[in-house]
């Protein structure tokens, strides 16, 4: 939880040669549940711009993008962009 109405998903990968099992939307799924007990109304998540894996599947679970971001531990010569999702729960 990052608020009091506010749950945040950090990370979370998929082994790429396990992807399409459902393994992900049932992780997601648990995460949101234990968000929604404590209080959560709202999901959060940042994929980097671009992640042709990470978007649409955040996507298709209902977040909607709300605001880029340059990318937490950047170097100098880095410039990644984090795009932040949000959903209701």
């Amino acid at each position: 939880m990052t608020g009091e109405d506010a749950g945040e998903v950090y990370v979370l990968y998929m082994d790429p040669n396990r992807r399409g099992e459902g393994v992900g939307t049932k992780l997601l799924a648990a995460i949101t549940d234990q968000q929604v007990k404590f209080g959560a109304k709202f999901q959060w998540v940042s994929v980097q711009k671009g992640n042709a894996k990470g978007i649409p599947f955040y996507e298709a679970k209902g977040f909607q993008p709300d605001s880029e971001c340059v990318g937490y531990g950047n170097t100098e010569e880095e410039h990644y962009v984090s795009v932040r999702y949000c959903r209701e729960v």
